[in-house]
């Protein structure tokens, strides 16, 4: 995982310090749960990606620091949401994430960001959570039309705060979203979201497998196991696991998948490395996850 720069550290807390005054006055009881599903290392990306971008797409220091506010505000927002939909946090916590939202879409108000675009990604983002909710198993099997619609489009859509505060970042410094530049950013940032995507579905594999959680990992393996098979079955828990903990080639199919990912966003960046030095070492923090994908999580894989 990228370390964030002192000076990167010391604004993700000037940041977060606005929005954590509302969460103090709550009881332990549901400000303890709250901290651990906000305490995580995604928002602080979001919040850094117009910093790191300000060199290559200058923007004014104050729509800079609005447009990372406003980031932070629908990331927890949206964080909340689902770990209230996952059972993580109880329905009490889900007035923060409304409050949350409006927070959000304000501050890119004040930006005069068109709220169609916030809108339109905020639909794939929740279309794309009902699919995975879909995708969910009760009984132990998967349903093969529900797991197959978890596609790498579906992933990018489940990421829409990433698309968020970049599209919003590129509109604010008056490049239209079929720019060159523009198109090569978003086609970097989909590759660098579905590499990590692959990391944290195999560092989560055993958890999801135990929580009949649906993952675009799990579809992978889901695949294998049908074209091995020849036919197209619902599929429980236990082949997945099995599949994953036996199968080096597949393993090794999944490693190969995120390098050259990985390589992708290198290559895409490779003419700005001179302005976005900190993106490029996350892209190679990335890429370091990918040999320990092998070997990731075999030993706790349920029985």
């Amino acid at each position: 995982m990228l370390q964030l720069l002192p000076s990167e550290e010391d604004y993700w807390q000037s940041v977060s310090a606005q929005l954590i005054t509302l969460i103090e006055p709550l009881p332990p009881t549901l400000r303890q749960p709250l901290v651990q599903v906000l305490d995580n290392s995604i928002h602080r990306l979001l919040t850094l990606w117009p910093v790191w971008l300000s060199s290559l797409v200058p923007l004014p220091t104050s729509s800079r620091d609005r447009l990372a506010l406003a980031t932070l505000c629908g990331g927890w927002a949206a964080a909340i949401r689902d770990a209230c939909l996952d059972g993580e946090l109880t329905h009490l916590a889900a007035p923060m994430s409304r409050l949350l939202w409006r927070r959000a879409w304000h501050l890119f108000g004040t930006l005069a960001v068109d709220l169609r675009l916030l809108l339109a990604l905020e639909q794939r983002m929740v279309s794309a959570y009902r699919k995975e909710l879909a995708a969910r198993t009760v009984t132990g099997y998967w349903q093969p039309a529900q797991l197959r619609l978890l596609t790498a489009r579906w992933v990018c859509d489940r990421a829409a705060g990433w698309h968020a505060v970049q599209r919003a970042h590129l509109i604010l410094a008056g490049l239209r979203l079929d720019h060159p530049l523009a198109l090569r950013l978003t086609n970097a940032l989909d590759a660098l979201i579905l590499a990590r995507q692959l990391g944290d579905d195999v560092s989560d594999l055993a958890d999801d497998i135990r929580a009949g959680r649906a993952s675009w990992l799990i579809r992978l393996i889901a695949e294998e196991i049908w074209r091995a098979k020849g036919k197209v079955t619902p599929i429980e828990g236990q082949r997945i696991a099995g599949r994953w903990l036996l199968n080096t080639t597949l393993r090794q199919k999944v490693v190969h998948i995120h390098a050259t990912l990985c390589q992708y966003v290198m290559q895409v960046l490779q003419p700005y490395t001179g302005y976005i030095p900190r993106l490029i070492d996350l892209v190679t923090s990335e890429r370091d996850v990918g040999p320990m994908i092998a070997t990731m999580n075999l030993l706790v894989l349920p029985h």
